[in-house]
């Protein structure tokens, strides 16, 4: 329950209640309510299915030679410089890539760093543009899933245009929510150009959409760059782009394609703009590298998908076999990792079952997704260790995963943990906890029959899912299920103490894009702390308020405690998915699972680089989760924190390296603010936010199970 309000603050609270547009906040849930997003139905997609197996069966395989992967600036291809063979997602040779040369790699550079945006606001004639995009009379819808998948190979690019129809509104709604907080003169959108770095398998959605659209619709310039495989599908929607961005009154200087080698384009980061956001969809491995050539890269990655069943059931076996199986392993919610009890003979027969289709064009024509092609196997890597049967490899261990598993992208690959005990154990659930919380999947999917949830309950609890899904041994869960439309909100993290390597924040879907390069003006976080007293909030709060010596620090607090209020005066919120899925979501604690979140401060550190970082957990039922560790020459500080009620050890960094060595926290958390951002984004660096869903509709025993989980964050009452 949330803490009794008092006036003056809870009248502030309710002035300022239309602001609170966040992740999870009360005007984010409104933005998926269900009148005016569009019906994707039977018709649209029946028609979509056989347009896109037309394209397909029709394209010149010589088109994309013909008409090479170029450079694009002010919608010009600008070309002459070496030509490379373009690959298809399984290495097969697919068309030509022109390199930009180095005179054209200055033009670029030029246009990035002098280009200024004609308009602020484009977003009428970006959805005007977006609206013929996905309308199937003019052939476009057609035209991005058969390029995927001739390039991809994508088998159901259907559902991908569905979620996207659905989920740009929700992400339009929440745009113009930013867009109507800096014209009040709030936040101030950066507007350098955004550089988007596509991801293979969904980027109609998440590149052209996410990345794009809403880049575009908010007057930030795009700079689309080459990939080293599939790179032709998302280059023939960025001419798609162009072609009709003079139609709808959006400057060419507002798109640009980059044919890059990853050299030229570390020359664009280090050269370009340095306050340019870098989005991302990719694995850790390519995240890490980014993020330690660019200080502003946004990622997405992925992690090791796991199945968690009690029995070996038929159903559970064909789940397994489609979360794995699907998109022939290239799907980022695919299965890697399943845990139940079981023979290697029963998954050697369980994946020797896996659907074949000769190509996209068939898989497309049966409505089949989950099969994979005969040609994948001159990919498929043969790994030590594992089995391979038919067209997968499997490995079954008594013991979890070691800690170097492989994604194997495209490759059916499927890691077996036959624990030989229940499942349900709870030493072997805590073990699987901490496992989880260690590699950081993107979804875990739990099925069992207990009534009352406790299995799912305890694993949801104990980790760190955006994605849990949970099912029974014979109506079982998939990892590959979630609608962010639907309010099953999706991100794709890397592990908490490593998030810095990889990413400036942890991205969710939906949220408006522009937004992750977002910050308050200076003016209004001043004129909104000073005086702002925190009363009727927990004692820790009007302790830090009062402490802090800045009114711009003080109002970016009071900031952080008005959404924490409203996200959490309902918390969870119910999903908005009609007769599907049933789904919780919203903001949560860490792990409880004993692990802390170590605040470390040096000996120059302040009670305003502290404070910010603090309050989220001295805030909430969060605030046991949560150590200060204070170097021994910052006496001033430790005092002030104790002030605060907050536990604080003082200690060299020696010795603070060695407890964390010992005790393995889920964050160690250096306080530093590189200026103001939005404090939703803020707050998810510190804290978790997801979703956990039944697989059965309107499923009011999930709700009540669920619903007063400790886990959901709420308000400290004492």
């Amino acid at each position: 329950m949330a803490a009794r309000l008092h006036s003056p603050f809870s009248q502030l609270h309710r002035l300022s209640r239309s602001r609170r547009f966040h992740i999870a906040s009360s005007q984010f849930d409104r933005a998926f309510d269900r009148r005016g997003i569009p019906a994707v139905g039977a018709d649209f997609l029946s028609k979509l299915r056989a347009q896109s197996v037309s394209y397909i069966e029709s394209f010149d395989p010589s088109a994309w030679s013909t008409d090479p992967v170029s450079t694009l600036l002010h919608g010009a291809a600008l070309r002459g410089g070496a030509e490379q063979t373009t690959v298809d997602a399984f290495g097969q040779p697919n068309g030509l890539l022109v390199h930009a040369t180095d005179a054209q790699l200055e033009e670029v550079v030029a246009h990035l760093r002098g280009y200024v945006p004609p308009r602020r606001d484009y977003r009428k004639e970006v959805r005007a543009l977006e609206a013929e995009v996905f309308a199937l009379e003019g052939g476009w819808p057609a035209f991005l899933v058969g390029n995927q998948a001739i390039d991809f190979k994508k088998q159901d690019g259907l559902t991908e245009i569905e979620e996207a129809v659905q989920a740009n509104e929700v992400e339009r709604r929440l745009l113009d929510l930013l867009l109507e907080e800096e014209a009040a003169g709030r936040v101030e959108v950066g507007r350098a150009p955004a550089y988007v770095g596509c991801v293979s398998n969904f980027s109609n959605f998440l590149d052209l959409c996410r990345k794009g659209f809403r880049n575009l619709e908010a007057g930030v310039p795009l700079v689309i760059l080459s990939r080293s495989n599939t790179t032709q599908h998302m280059y023939r929607w960025t001419q798609m782009l162009l072609q009709l961005m003079p139609k709808h009154g959006i400057d060419l200087g507002m798109v640009t394609y980059v044919a890059a080698s990853k050299e030229q384009q570390a020359q664009l980061f280090s050269r370009g703009k340095p306050d340019s956001p870098a989005y991302y969809t990719c694995s850790r491995a390519i995240a890490r590298t980014l993020t330690s050539l660019h200080g502003g890269v946004v990622a997405s990655t992925g992690g090791p998908n796991t199945l968690v069943a009690t029995r070996w059931t038929p159903a559970v076996a064909a789940a397994v076999r489609l979360s794995a199986a699907i998109e022939n392993a290239g799907q980022c919610t695919a299965l890697r990792h399943a845990v139940v009890n079981c023979s290697a003979e029963q998954v050697e027969e369980m994946l020797g079952g896996v659907a074949v289709s000769d190509g996209p064009a068939e898989a497309l024509r049966n409505g089949e997704f989950g099969s994979v092609f005969p040609f994948a196997g001159k990919v498929f890597e043969r790994v030590e260790g594992y089995e391979v049967a038919a067209n997968a490899a499997y490995r079954v261990s008594s013991s979890l995963p070691p800690d170097d598993i492989k994604e194997q992208w495209r490759q059916v690959y499927v890691d077996v943990t036959s624990p030989g005990v229940d499942v349900a154990t709870p030493a072997f659930v805590d073990k699987l906890c901490q496992w989880l919380v260690a590699h950081q999947p993107i979804t875990v999917a739990v099925n069992a029959d207990d009534a009352d949830f406790a299995l799912a309950k305890r694993i949801f609890e104990q980790t760190a899912q955006v994605v849990f899904t949970v099912g029974s041994n014979d109506s079982p869960a998939l990892t590959c299920q979630a609608r962010p439309q639907d309010g099953e909100v999706f991100g794709e993290l890397p592990v908490r103490r490593e998030l810095a390597a990889h990413t400036k924040f942890p991205v969710f879907v939906p949220t408006p894009t522009p937004g992750y390069n977002t910050s308050y003006a200076s003016s209004y976080l001043t004129s909104v702390g000073h005086g702002w007293d925190a009363a009727g909030l927990p004692a820790p709060v009007a302790t830090l308020a009062a402490c802090v010596s800045s009114d711009e620090v003080r109002g970016y607090m009071r900031l952080t405690a008005e959404y924490l209020l409203d996200a959490c005066a309902q918390n969870p919120k119910v999903g908005a998915n009609p007769g599907g899925r049933t789904a919780l979501y919203g903001l949560q604690t860490t792990p409880r699972n004993g692990q802390l979140n170590y605040i470390r401060c040096g000996e120059q550190t302040r009670l305003d680089d502290v404070g910010p970082h603090l309050l989220p957990f001295v805030m909430t039922n969060a605030w046991e989760q949560v150590k200060l560790s204070v170097a021994p020459g910052n006496a001033a500080l430790a005092t002030a924190l104790e002030a605060a009620g907050v536990a604080v050890v003082s200690e060299a960094e020696a010795e603070f390296e060695a407890r964390v060595a010992a005790e393995r926290p889920y964050n160690v958390i250096l306080p530093s603010l590189k200026g103001f951002p939005l404090v939703g984004q803020f707050t998810s660096l510190l804290l978790c936010v997801g979703h956990i869903k039944s697989v059965k509709p309107n499923d009011q025993q999930f709700i009540d199970a669920f619903r007063t989980s400790p886990k959901w964050l709420s308000i400290r009452t004492a």
